[in-house]
């Protein structure tokens, strides 16, 4: 293990965190890890400016399902946001992403804030390969962002299993996933001015949910679901704590959730999670989030 003993975090020792090989990656794996160690500088600030709703949402969440000094294991790291979450509320991290860039980000953001002791470990790896894992040993894993660059049915359903196996009986997963129909209402609004050149290519997403940088540019290699494919991938081994739509009515306009007042901000996500779990909010959202308690009948 890379932790520090306490005497080494006195002496202000820095932490050695193994783990930079892309070993155990698919060839769709590095082509995914590349394309966002390219846009890592961007992730750092990506959901604060252009999803704030979806970040201040799932927050609320982490803060009401994992409790404090929690071990979690975060794996598509993103801009290390919900890992400076985390780390204030004295949990302890595993860290992993397909990025190598992604992980020097979240893990000097988490420097920067004085927090990086509560790195355990940093690694490239694979949602659906975390053999750096023992079985039951985290309690809480966030898949925020995998399931939608694991483009075969196979891959998600694997990766699905290994968040099972790592948790402790009674562990919780949080996943998200973005909603293919609402993908093609973007879709819409990029092609409208170009008289729809690329209607085909919308019907078969409408049928696959999968993208390419040429179709989507801001995402490339992924996959989008419907909420009904989402909550199938959970059946059988998670309970389900929730299933949310984390944007509802400010979806396609979440940009303009900064400007608001802090109270109007403050109610604004009241009234979101009040419909949340309502099928409309699941069909208006950006992102889905599944919040979901390993299965008890495992625990046995």
């Amino acid at each position: 293990m890379s932790e520090r003993t306490q005497d080494e975090q006195a002496a202000g020792r820095s932490v050695t965190r193994p783990g930079t090989g892309s070993s155990g990656l698919t060839d769709v794996e590095r082509i995914v890890g590349a394309f966002y160690d390219q846009m890592a500088d961007d992730e750092q600030v990506r959901l604060e400016k252009a999803f704030p709703v979806e970040y201040l949402m799932t927050a609320r969440y982490l803060e009401r399902h994992v409790p404090e000094r929690s071990v979690v294991a975060d794996v598509g790291v993103g801009g290390g946001q919900y890992d400076e979450l985390l780390a204030r509320r004295q949990c302890r991290l595993y860290l992993a992403d397909v990025s190598e860039r992604l992980l020097q980000g979240a893990v000097a953001r988490l420097d920067s804030c004085g927090l990086g002791a509560a790195v355990i470990d940093a690694r490239v790896a694979s949602a659906a390969r975390l053999s750096h894992l023992g079985d039951a040993s985290v309690d809480g894993i966030l898949l925020l962002g995998p399931l939608y660059h694991l483009l075969a049915p196979g891959e998600r359903h694997r990766a699905v299993a290994e968040a099972n196996r790592v948790l402790k009986p009674g562990g919780v997963l949080f996943a998200s996933a973005v909603n293919r129909l609402v993908g093609v209402l973007y879709g819409f609004a990029l092609e409208a001015d170009r008289g729809n050149e690329q209607l085909s290519r919308y019907l078969r997403f409408l049928d696959d949910g999968l993208t390419d940088p040429e179709f989507a540019p801001g995402i490339g290699r992924a996959y989008f679901a419907t909420p009904e494919e989402f909550a199938a991938l959970f059946v059988g081994q998670f309970d389900t704590i929730m299933l949310a739509g984390l944007e509802s009515v400010t979806a396609t306009r979440q940009e303009s959730f900064p400007d608001l007042s802090r109270a109007d901000r403050a109610a604004w996500l009241e009234i979101l999670e009040l419909v949340a779990e309502s099928r409309d909010a699941l069909a208006m959202s950006e992102h889905l989030l599944f919040v979901g308690r390993k299965a008890a009948a495992q625990d046995a």
